[in-house]
């Protein structure tokens, strides 16, 4: 039977029984009947608050100065309840609140509604048709921030307006009408604040809007995140920012990001080393840990800033998880892939054998009391594939050669961290990174044949402390400190000749046998100042990194023929000999010292409301090159025309300098003429090299790093526009151009005269390799991105690129460098880049279905990549020819086209609590990738030996199509 209303002497009634679910406007939870601040008895609380409610229905006493900030509270933001007390302290609760507070007959708050209904219609009818907000905006400290920005929405219209507060904090907007506004206040470091504000045909009175400021330990990186100011450097459209939801949706390779991040990247404009990797704030890093450990991952954010050395388009920012302060989360992931499910390599004979198994966990969570937390992830791959080897012949002249060789890999990884909360504004994080990396048959494949397999392992230790603080409202500092040990092996002592026929086959025991270990220690530390309108960025990086190398690779030696003609001459007929017989002898190993210093600082200002300029300056030094002056500036600008902003036009330039490779270090150190000997016999016996044992001491070659070099450098222009087609969702089309100055080369400056008549400048010597900076590349680039969603259901990131590059150098892979067809004469080697594609499309996207389904997908369509013509001989034993008239990277291979889907299945764990079904974050994923789901032939070399019977033709593709299957935990 229901509860009666009880009656109170006043002659009120006791609504406590019907009224225990109602909801006050702006609040999620009911109101508490035990105690109200505006009254003092309990039993009366509940009369007041219907009261409130049904004036809130009916008539707004506050528009009329009963309440003189209308202001609604938003769940979204906690500083909104801050105004309410801060006018219920002022006691400008006004005499009509205070009469419903102290009690009153029903019937008499009725009647008193109705009167003053009757009373202020008139006045409503005769106010004036605009209104105006005033306030002024604080931190919590009191002081006024200067430069905040404050947006007002107008919810019936949809019209915005934006102002930007004064140096007293103040701001100001007039001319409104009459309607429910969205106010909301952006400062940088600060939490942003929403309200809603109801604005009648009085004037309101000013607001005192309090400020919050950010809380540390949700970012590893301390510093102002503008990512919803679209004036900001760090919002450009072009950018890429994915967090785990999204490429945990994605068909990943066995979680390898890199690899689907760097089809979002720009080749022309890395450096030396390649991608440049970020990981939580340290330059240098490598993506070498589960994906569980990734918060987010950012692609081209701020490219022209000054706090990195490579531009955004060629940068990587990894930001790692860290556990919760309140609760334990976690995840166990596991991953199969078997040949029986996939489709044959177009240049394999049968179906190449795969059996790959991938596990994964990861856990976090408070570790001692809510101060701090810990998280830890780690993953293992075992993978038993095949590489395809198509040689055209083998060593033994037995017919041709199509076999599948396995290449089993081992991969562990560990990531661990632990992060304190020393104070409210100050945190500490000890990160820890293992990797253990093995593989056998390494370097078989395509032409290498069975007998070149190699053993490779490599083992990596990373320790990193970040100490992060916020010493006032203004001023903030992150120091970091980093200290990695590496060491990796590959190959063994080698007991004969390698045998190389261009185009043809690689066959021997393979050559390759170091042992190198690394040890680096980096000390980093920024500074973030807000002053008025400017945000500062200043800091400093000293790097210092000890290497013990071991390189004996080339001590068995290697045979090189032009043709499998001439290599049939030698071994059957013995009526040639080989073009070149080259081996490396002597003590090879070596220590040294790498040093490097950067600094940089950086202004952010926001000149005008709408307009955005950045402005930085950074410098790089390092021992291995005798260069003082790379001094690099860099300058960006936004301009949004209108109010809405929806349209925001970009431009920037500037400077982008490299650093010398470990590789060049490393062979002008060990290839000296003293340390290790390079030995070149043109037109050798064969097998012997040295006939009949004949003792020959030949003039050795010598590699070096040319004493006038100096660092390499980009500059780097682009302007573009961007544009909101729908909320949420942007496009951008920019132009970008590159130039790249002082780009290293190696050349023989010792090689032969063009006389013919064979002679050497230096007689003492044979080949005289010197890494010199003379290169140059020049790019151009159009490109059209979108990012953001259709609805909630889909989100996705799209890129076109219609670009040129051209350079006149070409590497075997990052930080290595071949020699031109003819050092006397370099204008044939001007053409196309290594990486220039004309026409790039990228896409990836996530689809949420009905019924717990998704959909993500990768999508890579690239045109044609360049190779070079030879003719497949080297007379002087620095590289192979090429016929005449014929210039670097004339032919052009076929396109490529790389479809991956992914279907998962989420099964949502829901827990029964007290009778009522709640939602958890437990859940369960089964998913079906399909990796070249249209199982197109991606061919990856083409044959440009001109002597070869295989010339123009391809040698290798990308894997066909496979199946993967896997499943996740989530708690």
């Amino acid at each position: 039977m229901a509860e009666k209303p009880r009656n109170f002497s006043d002659g009120s009634r006791d609504t406590l029984h019907w009224m225990k679910s109602l909801k006050p406007p702006g609040n999620g939870t009911p109101v508490d009947p035990t105690f109200h601040p505006m009254c003092a008895h309990p039993k009366q609380v509940w009369r007041r608050t219907e009261v409130q409610v049904h004036l809130q229905l009916q008539i707004d006493y506050r528009q009329v100065g009963f309440f003189p900030a209308a202001l609604s509270p938003s769940p979204q933001s906690p500083a909104t309840a801050d105004v309410h007390s801060s006018l219920r302290d002022k006691g400008e609760c006004q005499p009509f609140a205070w009469s419903v507070c102290e009690g009153g007959s029903v019937a008499l708050h009725i009647a008193l509604r109705v009167f003053l209904a009757f009373v202020m219609f008139p006045l409503f009818l005769l106010a004036e048709e605009s209104g105006i907000i005033t306030g002024k905006v604080v931190e919590s400290g009191g002081g006024t921030l200067t430069g905040a920005t404050v947006t007002l929405l107008n919810q019936e219209t949809n019209t915005k307006q934006e102002v930007v507060t004064a140096e007293d904090g103040r701001f100001s907007f007039t001319d409104l009408k009459p309607g429910t506004y969205l106010l909301q206040i952006i400062a940088s470091g600060f939490e942003p604040f929403k309200a809603n504000i109801r604005v009648g045909t009085e004037k309101l009175n000013p607001l005192r809007v309090k400020l919050k400021l950010e809380t540390v330990e949700d970012e590893v990186i301390v510093r102002p995140d503008a990512s919803d100011d679209r004036l900001s450097p760090e919002s450009n459209a072009p950018s890429m920012k994915v967090d785990e939801t999204f490429f945990s949706g994605l068909p990943l390779d066995v979680d390898y990001l890199l690899p689907f991040i760097n089809t979002f990247t720009s080749a022309a404009a890395q450096g030396q080393e390649g991608t440049s990797v970020v990981v939580d704030g340290v330059d240098g890093g490598e993506l070498d840990m589960p994906s569980s450990a990734i918060r987010s991952v950012k692609v081209n954010r701020n490219p022209y800033s000054a706090e990195f050395q490579h531009p955004g388009a060629a940068r990587v920012e990894i930001a790692t998880k860290h556990g919760h302060g309140h609760r334990y989360r976690g995840s166990v992931a596991f991953l199969a892939r078997n040949s029986v499910f996939d489709a044959r390599n177009a240049f394999a004979d049968t179906r190449p054998g795969l059996n790959r198994r991938y596990v994964e966990g990861s856990l976090g969570g408070p570790l001692l009391g809510e101060h701090s937390y810990f998280m830890i992830s780690g993953d293992r791959l075992m993978n038993d594939e095949s590489a395809v080897v198509n040689a055209l012949n083998t060593v033994d002249l037995a017919g041709p050669a199509n076999i599948n060789v396995p290449t089993p890999q081992r991969r562990d990884n560990l990531f661990a961290r632990t992060q304190w909360s020393l104070t409210e504004m100050q945190t500490l994080s000890l990160n820890y990174i293992f990797t253990d990396h093995s593989s056998k048959n390494n370097g078989v494949g395509a032409l290498s044949l069975p007998e070149q397999g190699t053993t490779a392992d490599r083992d990596t230790h990373r320790l990193q402390l970040i100490e992060s603080a916020a010493f006032s409202p203004q001023l903030r500092n992150e120091m970091i400190l980093v200290f990695k040990d590496q060491t990796s092996r590959s190959g063994s002592q080698v007991s004969g000749p390698e045998i190389l026929v261009s185009g043809a086959f690689v066959g021997g025991p393979s050559q390759v046998f170091y042992r190198k270990g690394r040890r680096a220690f980096d000390v980093q530390d920024t500074a973030t100042y807000i002053r008025g309108r400017h945000i500062f960025l200043f800091g400093a990086t000293v790097r210092n990194e000890w290497s013990n190398i071991f390189e004996a690779t080339n001590f068995g030696g290697t045979f090189r023929f032009s043709s499998l003609d001439q290599y049939r001459n030698v071994v059957e007929n013995h009526v040639a000999t080989p073009d070149l017989f080259q081996a490396n002898q002597g003590e090879p190993k070596v220590s040294y010292l790498v040093q490097q210093i950067s600094g940089f600082a950086q202004d952010t200002t926001r000149v005008l409301p709408n307009l955005s300029l950045t402005f930085g300056l950074r410098y790089d030094w390092q021992n291995t090159l005798d260069n003082r002056r790379d001094l690099a500036p860099r300058l960006a600008l936004a301009f949004a025309p209108g109010k809405r902003k929806r349209t925001v036009l970009r431009a920037g330039a500037g400077i982008f300098y490299d650093n010398l490779p470990r590789s060049a270090t490393e062979d002008s150190l060990l290839l000296d003429g003293v340390r290790v000997r390079q030995i070149d016999i043109s037109y050798p016996s064969y097998p012997d090299p040295f006939l009949g044992g004949q003792v020959t001491t030949p003039a050795p070659s010598v590699m070096r790093v040319a004493p006038e070099a100096r660092s390499p450098y980009l500059i780097q222009t682009s302007a573009g526009v961007e544009e909101e087609v729908w909320k949420g969702a942007w496009l951008s089309l920019e132009y970008s151009f590159l130039h790249g100055v002082h780009l290293f080369r190696i050349l023989d400056v010792n090689a032969p005269l063009p006389s013919g008549s064979g002679l050497r400048p230096d007689p003492n010597f044979s080949n005289v390799e010197e890494v010199v900076s003379t290169a140059f590349l020049r790019g151009h680039a159009l490109s059209l991105s979108f990012r953001g969603g259709l609805g909630k259901r889909f989100k996705g990131y799209g890129q076109y690129v219609f670009s040129k590059d051209t350079n006149d150098v070409s590497s075997n892979g990052p930080g290595t460098f071949l020699f031109p067809a003819d050092n006397f004469d370099l204008q044939p080697e001007v053409g196309p880049a290594d990486f220039d594609r004309r026409h790039r499309l990228n896409f990836a996207g996530i689809a949420q279905l009905p019924f717990g389904f998704r959909v993500g997908s990768i999508l890579s369509v690239a045109s044609g990549a360049p190779y070079n013509i030879t003719t497949g001989s080297d007379p002087n034993g620095d590289t192979i020819t090429r016929p005449p008239g014929v210039t670097r990277n004339i032919g052009r291979g076929p396109g490529t086209v790389q479809l991956d889907l992914r279907v998962t299945k989420v099964f949502s764990l829901q827990r029964i609590s007290a009778g009522e079904r709640r939602r958890s974050t437990r859940s369960w994923e089964f998913s079906v990738d399909g990796f070249n789901a249209i199982n197109h032939t991606n061919v990856t070399s083409i044959i440009g030996v001109v002597s070869s019977p295989l010339f123009g033709k391809g040698n290798s593709a990308g894997a066909a199509r496979t199946i993967q299957f896997s499943t996740k935990y989530s708690f």
